[in-house]
């Protein structure tokens, strides 16, 4: 990220976990770059003017905490390999990869094509898509090129032409809801976690599902309600999902022990489980570091800022 950027900056680094340091460190910086800023910072970020974030989600950043006359970005560019990711996921869901791979490892032919009805494809099946943001449109393309068919719900919709131009069949505002859960084969939840949203998929919405259809979250993790996931995959009541994201996180790079969720989710075998990792790609960091270095000159320079987050932003 310093390499990127072209205005002579003085540099500090801390670790964003080390309150004291952060408290120490923020009196007379212009720029905080992280993803976190909480209101015990407020005091000290006396001549605060910029939190960048190299990081989409601001659901760290306290509304309240942010100093007058600061302004909030943030940084996308995550959209390509989380795309992949749904992909990957609702490919090895459906295929079962993981229950032959692990037969299979054991001599087991039991779901050798001549002994088993056939398999399904994403051929002609229907993604859903909750969230038209930067990764819901990439789904929505990747997911084109497998002739699925495409339903989508946000919170703006886009006008007929242009949903048209994103090969949808329908999309609606949020309370179509109900209609894009009983239709999908796959549920791909692409939103930003707000206030809005924080259990936007619960009991009645899961309930809604086909018995086959299978839920994929690389989002964030209380989007979807856990104990109403938990018991729907329990009781073998939808298809599976697909869990990129957590309801519980380690405290820090040293606690190894932490659990994901209250349910054993690692239990089921109807369940993809990956540690928060679809967006973390090489492309993601060094794209990230350009964007979060061009606000920087941007500010410097007197310009316009990418990304900004209006509703954080007090400038």
């Amino acid at each position: 990220m310093e390499e990127f950027v072209t205005t002579p900056v003085n540099w500090s680094y801390v670790d964003p976990n080390d309150s004291a340091a952060m408290m120490k460190a923020l009196p007379g910086q212009d720029v905080l770059v992280g993803v976190k800023f909480t209101p015990d910072m407020t005091s000290s970020a006396d001549s605060l003017k910029m939190i960048v974030l190299q990081a989409a989600g601001f659901e760290k950043i306290v509304p309240s905490a942010v100093p007058e006359g600061c302004v909030v970005a943030n940084a996308y560019e995550h959209e390509a390999p989380i795309a992949e990711w749904v992909m990957m996921a609702a490919e090895v869901l459906d295929h079962e990869v993981f229950k032959a791979d692990q037969m299979l490892r054991k001599n087991d032919w039991g779901i050798w094509i001549y002994r088993r009805p056939p398999y399904r494809e994403l051929f002609g099946r229907t993604m859903g898509v909750i969230g038209l943001g930067h990764i819901g449109r990439r789904v929505l393309k990747l997911a084109r090129a497998y002739d699925m068919r495409l339903i989508a719900v946000t919170r703006t919709p886009p006008g007929e032409k242009e949903a048209r131009g994103l090969g949808l069949a329908w999309v609606g505002d949020p309370s179509r809801l109900d209609d894009l859960m009983s239709e999908a084969d796959f549920i791909a939840i692409t939103t930003p976690q707000l206030p809005s949203t924080k259990g936007l998929v619960g009991e009645h919405e899961i309930s809604l599902m086909k018995s086959g259809a299978y839920i994929i979250n690389p989002a964030r993790g209380p989007i979807i309600d856990e104990t109403a996931l938990y018991e729907a995959l329990r009781d073998n009541r939808i298809g599976g999902a697909a869990i990129d994201v957590w309801w519980f996180y380690p405290s820090g790079l040293d606690d190894h022990t932490t659990r994901p969720s209250k349910y054993p989710f690692h239990e089921l075998d109807n369940v993809l489980m990956t540690p928060h990792i679809s967006g973390g790609t090489y492309g993601t960091a060094e794209r990230r570091s350009r964007v979060v270095a061009e606000n920087i000159d941007r500010f410097y320079r007197g310009e316009p800022l990418v990304n900004v987050v209006t509703e954080l932003s007090r400038n």
